[in-house]
């Protein structure tokens, strides 16, 4: 009896707990800038391996303020 009631309370727990559709927006997001991510290191690796001499990468030098 006490199986079965676990059963369908787990079961209840498990299918009303779902993302709110801010979350799904947030993990959607996610979600493509992790592929563009992906596809930009790809073609830097790449650019890399043809070895024309360059680094094609943008050099981004940050400052920190003056205390």
């Amino acid at each position: 009896m006490w199986q079965s009631m676990l059963v369908v309370v787990c079961s209840l727990a498990v299918c009303g707990c779902s993302r709110s559709p801010a979350e799904q927006l947030a993990y959607r997001h996610a979600e493509e800038q992790y592929q563009i991510n992906m596809e930009r290191s790809e073609r830097y690796r790449q650019s890399l391996e043809q070895g024309n001499g360059e680094n094609t990468a943008p050099i981004i030098v940050t400052v920190r303020p003056a205390d």
